[in-house]
């Protein structure tokens, strides 16, 4: 009777455990979804004004600065480079990062002045793990478009904030993607000094446009 009752016990107390862990996995990912959110919609409703309709550079500059709250782009670099990090000196760790993260975010502004009308919706997710990581899926709708899907990979840091470290669309990840084309330009000239100015002549082209 007595091993009875401990085993009860000893049930109930992994079962409130689980529950608990559940619960914390639920809410960060709620958390981690807000951010998204939040970002979306400030992304959206403030490209619609004229200042930013017509100046593509100051358009850049706001998403820009959305992009350094939600991003952890130290981290996207890091896996980005991969093990070539190691070949890297501080100074083109942080070229690199200056470099990399200017092309993302007018590539980016490009896409969201050439779509205006999109809506972001949220897809459940089965992520039981508290453990600081989580994957907000989502679908982006836009008026007689197929919704395309996109899931955004993120880390809790010290400070208690969710941010992105990857993005995948349609399943394909931009750090995989980048990864493979600047790993083969590394292999082709050696240096991490290619990559860097390639960035910067991208840059500096779309700059001019």
């Amino acid at each position: 009777m007595q091993n009875r009752q401990f085993y009860a016990l000893g049930l109930l107390i992994f079962t409130l455990s689980l529950f608990s862990k559940l619960s914390l996995a639920a809410d960060d990912l709620v958390a981690a979804q807000d951010v998204i959110k939040k970002s979306a919609t400030q992304i959206q409703e403030n490209l619609k004004l004229p200042v930013y309709q017509n100046d593509f550079n100051q358009a850049a500059n706001f998403i820009d600065g959305v992009v350094s709250q939600f991003v952890d782009m130290p981290r996207v670099s890091l896996l980005v480079l991969g093990n070539n990090i190691r070949k890297a000196s501080t100074d083109q760790r942080q070229q690199f990062m200056n470099e990399f993260k200017t092309l993302l975010v007018r590539t980016y502004t490009q896409a969201f002045l050439e779509y205006k009308e999109w809506q972001i919706s949220f897809m459940p997710n089965n992520d039981s793990k508290d453990d600081g990581r989580t994957i907000v899926r989502a679908q982006v709708i836009q008026p007689g478009k197929q919704p395309v899907n996109i899931s955004y990979r993120m880390i809790l840091n010290k400070k208690g904030e969710w941010k992105v470290y990857d993005i995948m669309i349609e399943g394909i990840s931009l750090i995989t993607n980048y990864r493979t084309t600047f790993n083969q330009e590394i292999a082709q000239t050696g240096s991490i000094d290619g990559v860097i100015q390639s960035l910067v002549d991208k840059n500096s082209r779309s700059r001019l446009n």
